[in-house]
């Protein structure tokens, strides 16, 4: 796992001075086309609210899924040696919906992703055990939480999966 690691930070550092090498090089060679500068983007965004339509940009960056933390891969082994459960660390979520995901690799298996909130001690939202599909995802969501609460991610079944969190804001 550690030479996993080292490596995947390895090719992480390649590829942002890669990244940062291009990005100067793109820059001496870039003409000098005219931009929007920001005072500009900002008094459509003031005239769009002011005539009582929110502005474009405005509402699709409110209404983007956010990705809190994962994928984490839980093994198959690990559920069947565990009571077929496996429990995240807990966590705050950044938003006020939070989501709760979950990816199996067998056709002929049921699982089941949950939101635990700590503080309150109950589970505040459930997926239902759901046939998987190895190319689509399955989730919960809830908002019934305050800001401030501990929430973990609970998958109940025995196959291998890849389990992540989001929010929205």
């Amino acid at each position: 796992m550690t030479a996993l690691r080292r490596s995947a930070l390895a090719l992480g550092t390649a590829v942002c001075a890669l990244t940062m090498a291009s990005a100067s090089a793109a820059g001496a060679f870039a003409t000098t086309a005219p931009q929007a500068s920001e005072h500009t983007v900002t008094q459509q965004h003031a005239a769009a609210h002011e005539a009582g339509t929110p502005a474009q940009g405005v509402v699709s960056a409110q209404s983007a899924l956010h990705r809190q933390w994962g994928p984490s891969w839980v093994s198959g082994d690990y559920l069947t040696h565990h009571g077929k459960k496996w429990v995240s660390q807990p966590y705050r979520s950044k938003g006020r919906s939070a989501y709760a995901y979950l990816q199996c690799y067998n056709t002929n298996a049921k699982m089941r992703v949950r939101i635990y909130n700590v503080e309150a001690g109950s589970y505040i939202a459930d997926s239902g055990k759901v046939t998987c599909n190895p190319y689509k995802a399955f989730h919960t969501k809830t908002r019934a939480f305050q800001r401030l609460d501990h929430l973990r991610i609970v998958v109940n079944g025995d196959q291998g999966s890849k389990v992540w969190a989001s929010y929205k804001r």
